[in-house]
Parts: C-alpha cells; sequence; structure tokens
C-alpha cells in the first residue's frame, strides 16, 4: 500500500473515532469487525483493500459482536463493563450503552434480527435485549456459565450451552423462562471449581446446521456430542469423539460438523446426513475454531498452542498441509464467497489475511487495536471463542 492511501485510511480512523458521523459504510457486507480487548474498541476493514478503516470506541474489554442488517445496527458485549453497547452502522456511533448482568461475553440474534440473546457468564443469567428499542427486556436466571447460544428456526426457543454443566439448557423466549434441560452426558453435572488446575469443559455451544433444523452439542468432559432437533427439542443421536471436544463448526453447505478434539490434538468430521463420524483426523494444540471455504473443500482449523491453521481436505477427508501464522490466532472468519480468510492474532495486534485456495498469508493488517479477539462479517458463518 503506498503512503498517501495508507495515511488517508489513519486519518479517516481518527476522524471515526472522535467525530460522530465522520463515517459510515457503504454497505456492510463489505467489512470485517474485530472487537479489541485491550485497546476498548471494535476495528471496521474493508475487505475491498484490506485495510483499517475505522476504530469505534466501546466499553472495557470487548469480547464479541453481532450485527443486525435489517436495523443497521452492530451490538458489542463489554465484559468488563458489564455492558453492551449498540452502535449506528449509517454514522459508526455508540447510540446506547445498556447495563446487562455480570460479565457478558457470547451473544446471539435471532432470526427476527431485533432480539439479542446475551450469555451473562459470571452470574448464570441470560440477558434477552431489543435492538429495536434498544434496552434489555429481560433476564432469564437458571444457567450455569452460559456460553454460546442458538434460536430455534421460529426464534420461540434458545438453546443455551452451559460451560459449566452437563447439558443444553431451553429457554422460552416469549416466557423469559428456562422451560427444559436436554442432557448430553450420561449424569446431570455441574462444575465444581475447588481445583483450579482442572478446568470443567461443559457445553460450549449448540451448533446449527445452515437451515436451522438440527444442533450439535460437544460435552468436553464426556467426549460425546448430541445431535438436537431444534424444532422438537430433543435428542436425536449421541456421538462418541476424541478426547475432550471443544464445540462443532459446521460447512456452509451443511454436510458437515468439525469438531477439534483438544485433549488428543484430532479432529473429528461428522456427517450431517449420517449423523456418523466420516473421519478423525490429526489436529494442534489448543484449537480454537475451524473455518471453511472454497466452495467447503477446505476446512482451516485454527491453533491458538502452535500458532497456525492445519488445512483438511473435506473431499479427500485427508490434512491437506499447515499455514504458519504470525502471532496467536483466536477465531477467524471466511467472506461469505470463501475466498479469505481473516484471523485475529492477539499478540500482535493485527490480522492475518489467507488465500483460501492458494493455502498461504498473503497479508496482514497493521493498526487494528490491542489484542484482537475474532473477527464478524454480514453474511458469513461468524464464531467466537
Amino acid at each position: 500500500m503506498n503512503k498517501l492511501l495508507s495515511a488517508g485510511l489513519g486519518a479517516l480512523a481518527v476522524l471515526a473515532m472522535t467525530a460522530p458521523g465522520a463515517l459510515a459504510l457503504d454497505d456492510p457486507s463489505h467489512y470485517v469487525f474485530v472487537p479489541n480487548r485491550a485497546s476498548a474498541d471494535v476495528a471496521v476493514i474493508d475487505t475491498r483493500i484490506d485495510a483499517v478503516i475505522a476504530r469505534i470506541p466501546v466499553g472495557e474489554v470487548p469480547h464479541q459482536v453481532a450485527v443486525s442488517p435489517s436495523l443497521g445496527k452492530m451490538a458489542v458485549t463489554n465484559t468488563a463493563d458489564d455492558t453492551l453497547s449498540v452502535i449506528d452502522l449509517a454514522t459508526l456511533t455508540v447510540t446506547a450503552t445498556i447495563p446487562l448482568g455480570h460479565e457478558p461475553e457470547h451473544m446471539e440474534l435471532a432470526p427476527s434480527g431485533d432480539v439479542l440473546a446475551v450469555g451473562n457468564i459470571g452470574e448464570g443469567t441470560v440477558s434477552l435485549v431489543s435492538l429495536l428499542d434498544e434496552r434489555e427486556l429481560a433476564r432469564v436466571d437458571g444457567l450455569h456459565e452460559p456460553h454460546n447460544m442458538t434460536f430455534s428456526p421460529n426464534g420461540e426457543r434458545l438453546y443455551v450451552g452451559n460451560l459449566g454443566a452437563s447439558f443444553v439448557s431451553m429457554i422460552d423466549v416469549p416466557q423469559a423462562a428456562v422451560a427444559g434441560e436436554i442432557p448430553i452426558g450420561p449424569d446431570r453435572a455441574l462444575a465444581h471449581h475447588e481445583d483450579d488446575e482442572t478446568a470443567y469443559q461443559g457445553i460450549i455451544n449448540v451448533t446449527a446446521t445452515p437451515d436451522g433444523k438440527l444442533g450439535f452439542a460437544a460435552y468436553g468432559e464426556g467426549d460425546r456430542m448430541a445431535v438436537i432437533d431444534l424444532e422438537a427439542g430433543r435428542t436425536l443421536e449421541s456421538l462418541e469423539l476424541g478426547d475432550t471436544p471443544w464445540r462443532a463448526f459446521t460447512t456452509t453447505d451443511g454436510r458437515y460438523m468439525i469438531v477439534p478434539n483438544n485433549g488428543d490434538e484430532t479432529v473429528s468430521v461428522v456427517s450431517t446426513e449420517t449423523l456418523t463420524e466420516v473421519a478423525r483426523l490429526p489436529g494442534a494444540a489448543d484449537m480454537t475454531g475451524v473455518n471453511t471455504g472454497a466452495f467447503d473443500t477446505l476446512a482451516y482449523v485454527i491453533s491458538r498452542g502452535d500458532d497456525k491453521a492445519v488445512v483438511i481436505d473435506l473431499e479427500t477427508m485427508s490434512v491437506a498441509g499447515e499455514v504458519p501464522l504470525p502471532g496467536t490466532p483466536e477465531t477467524g472468519v471466511v467472506t461469505p464467497d470463501g475466498t479469505k480468510l481473516y484471523v485475529a492474532l492477539s499478540d500482535a495486534s493485527t490480522v492475518a489475511v489467507i488465500d483460501v485456495a492458494a493455502k498461504a498469508v498473503t497479508a496482514t493488517i497493521d493498526g487494528v487495536g490491542e489484542e484482537p479477539w475474532g473477527a464478524h462479517m454480514v453474511g458469513a458463518v461468524n464464531y467466537c471463542h
């Protein structure tokens, strides 16, 4: 990039941080949104030039972002502030700061696009927030370290992965109350934190197929994954996986669920048609995410422990190579056309750009912010750890 263009983009970033309405997005689908935990802002990357064009100040330790294209708004959980920032994408300004429960982290947008579910992991509650009215509608208790969440196709049920338990909680959204539990392990277990050397890993997430019909919930302590009918709220199958499975990641076409098993550093590939494990392949240390691209022929398994991505060929069900990363990766996102993967590198305060088909890093984006924690795109399959 030439110096003149770089300077111009830097000026735009300053304007966006100091002058409300100084910069607006022409089409949100062209941008990657990156929460920066240490600098308390969200970076906006234009994928057409692979550069930061704005940084939006939010609360302390932002963890995740969610975008509602229908409302033209973005929400950001601020874990250290116990708040949610709401940003108007037309002006890139914060329009509301909503108090929530203790340590809000992960969130999920309802199919309607106007209701947001936020897990307050520190107090065992889920906040239901109206993005339209920019206020908390209700707070549901009775959860156990609520982590990632998934709505049923009609938005009336919310399936909550309890990091501190062996079951998935079902929330009746209109009633704003827990309506039942779906056991994933053989026994109903809750985390015990007396021994700090042993971290309990319950349910990270219920990952839905793209059509919203099936949910896949891995239970780390039990080395199993349940397949849930999200419309009926019942278990269809229970699969044995590798040691300490993290969570399921879907291909965009919905053919496979890919599950990193961090305990034995393997990766399970599960067919959503047969509901069976069709391959178990070598992985790496501390795998945080999986992204697929190149028409879902390649899967990139991100390893925070080894600073690399393991590439899996989903046609031959074999490891197709590795991509070294110039920093510690967190999570990433593939562009909707499946060509580029953006990976947040927390210790380097940069974002790596990977050419999916070429299996190589083609650029690193500076000026992102301090400790970037993930990446989000409208129209893409988005994940958080």
